[in-house]
């Protein structure tokens, strides 16, 4: 192993772990295999298109661990990525209610052993600041103490800045001095931001040389071309601090590299920190978004000063979109994205003791995924679903219990799904535990439609070889199933398992011989094509669950 420098090897170390894991892993099984961990002579010659891979912990919510912290350090070196953007709403002491004051011991001791183990891993810890609605730009002793503040974090380990101006007011000083000093508008926002940067750009750079530039996430962070702000701030600032965005939009469907030249021109060529706002799910707290990255273009990744990915507060979870985000980061014209989310899913269950426990958390953890896989990114929720799905429903209609290849074809096509819909209803004793304590919601709300699904295919099934009684058994239990309504707070399969239960209850009724037809407030059963002794004639005046005692 051979790294153009220290990080370079230990990256040449996580490509020996990974082809040394992968190999074991496909020989598992084999005729003869005994656990070996050999592998094919490999020469690989490799490099980061992006320079600064990472994530960023900036979720609004309730703040991540100090033991999550350390292990999302550890995910972070094994997936070759290199930087942790600290930016947690949940801390006042990054803002502007406490940015002053200096933390308290017990939480320097945490940030130190966070430095320490980001030491090992290769990652520069990074540390953001958002003091605008607090804080007088025009006072030099404000200035003093923001560059006091960095100083102390400098000294507990953090070797990345970034000052945070996304919710400062474009009218609204916080003292008349700087309304005198520097008037009102965009224009005034962005020269008093400018300057405040410029102060502690340079003094990182006289105090701190080991540091990393400093970058500033303005307020136009995701806006479309050249503005009287972005100009003004980029005509400002000095060369070499950096500036974040987050493509046009603050949760881009694509960021296309067109885009991104057009923003390093509005920002006049200064490098550009693209801060990606996926996974990242605090907007929208029913879901987790469990697919991979996907629509940014490889000169995104190239053409970056740095890639960091928001994750959502769940932090185990967002190690399947982060794993495949420093997969496109790494190699952006080669990502794949469906096969790096695979390899995700497995790297997230692994671990998981036996080879037989691991291979049923990894069953579990790609129905969990699979099923929450659509995002604003795009996707398709429950894609691996749909084909099971669409199979079935083309077995059940051309089903004639007189031809034994339809029965067969049936009958394989309903074992598929059963299959399927089981692995989801036993998710959740499947899954490695931290995950399970992060989405139990979900995990839940997964069952729930597991079991929903496994009672509908039951339910048509019997229809299909003419088994009333069964089919009355699994409705009841579909219909109780979906009265019991869905988790709370947690949507799954969104748009795919909740539209099958409901087509599944609608062709049993055709199946009974219930017609419904809507005449106001009731609802009317039977037709002219009723017979006096059909099921529909039995549940004239009542619930069409009455066809099925009939």
């Amino acid at each position: 192993l051979e790294g153009a420098d220290g990080p370079g090897l230990f990256n040449a170390a996580q490509t020996l772990r990974q082809l040394v894991t992968r190999e074991s892993s496909k020989g598992k099984g084999s005729k003869g295999d005994k656990g070996s961990r050999g592998f094919a002579g490999v020469t690989v010659r490799d490099w980061p298109a992006s320079p600064v891979r990472g994530i960023t912990e900036g979720f609004y919510g309730d703040a991540w661990s100090q033991q999550e912290r350390l292990e999302q350090l550890d995910f972070l070196g094994r997936t070759k990525q290199n930087r942790y953007l600290y930016a947690s709403t949940d801390d006042p002491y990054r803002q502007s209610s406490h940015w002053r004051d200096p933390y308290p011991a017990a939480q320097r001791a945490e940030f130190r052993a966070l430095a320490e183990r980001a030491r090992r891993n290769h990652v520069t810890l990074g540390w953001a600041v958002s003091p605008g609605q607090g804080l007088c730009f025009s006072s030099d002793e404000d200035r003093r103490a923001l560059l006091r503040k960095v100083d102390a974090m400098r000294a507990l380990g953090f070797g990345a800045f970034q000052l945070r101006f996304e919710d400062v007011s474009y009218s609204e000083w916080h003292c008349d001095e700087d309304a005198r000093t520097y008037g009102s508008g965009p224009k005034a926002a962005a020269r008093a931001q400018a300057e405040l940067a410029n102060a502690v750009a340079r003094h990182l750079s006289a105090r701190h040389p080991g540091t990393e530039p400093l970058s500033v996430m303005p307020t136009e962070f995701y806006q479309d071309g050249a503005t009287d702000y972005r100009s003004a701030l980029a005509e400002k600032l000095e060369q070499g601090v950096q500036i974040a965005w987050s493509g046009v939009g603050v949760v881009p469907r694509t960021i296309t590299g067109g885009e991104l030249a057009d923003a390093r021109s509005a920002f006049r060529q200064h490098p550009l920190v693209t801060m990606d706002d996926y996974p990242v799910n605090d907007y929208a707290q029913d879901r987790i978004f469990l697919g991979p990255y996907r629509g940014r273009e490889p000169a995104v990744a190239s053409g970056s000063a740095a890639l960091l990915s928001n994750a959502m507060r769940q932090p185990t979870a967002s190690r399947v979109p982060l794993f495949t985000a420093a997969d496109y980061a790494w190699n952006p014209k080669r990502y794949d994205p469906e096969a790096s989310w695979e390899a995700a899913i497995d790297a997230v269950a692994a671990g998981s003791g036996t080879e037989e426990a691991r291979e049923g958390a990894r069953e579990a953890v790609h129905a969990l995924a699979g099923n929450d896989a659509s995002s604003l990114l795009g996707g398709r929720e429950s894609a691996y679903l749909r084909p099971l799905l669409a199979e079935f429903w083309a077995a059940y209609d051309a089903a004639d219990s007189d031809k034994k290849s339809e029965v067969k074809r049936l009958r394989r096509a309903a074992d598929q799904l059963l299959d399927a819909f089981g692995t989801m209803r036993t998710a959740r004793e499947r899954v490695p535990d931290a995950l399970e304590r992060e989405v139990r919601p979900w995990l839940r709300e997964l069952a729930r439609r597991g079991e929903a699904g496994e009672q509908a295919v039951k339910m048509l099934t019997a229809q299909a070889r003419g088994d009333g009684g069964a089919a009355w058994d699994a409705r009841l239990a579909l219909k109780q199933l979906r009265a019991d309504g869905p988790e709370r707070g947690a949507v799954v399969g969104k748009g795919v398992l909740a539209d099958f239960e409901k087509r599944a209850l609608e062709t049993s009724e055709r199946w009974a011989g219930v017609r419904r037809k809507a005449f106001g407030d009731q609802t009317v059963h039977g037709g002219p094509t009723a017979r006096p002794d059909s099921p529909a004639e039995a549940a004239v005046d009542g619930d069409p669950d009455t066809a099925y005692r009939a």
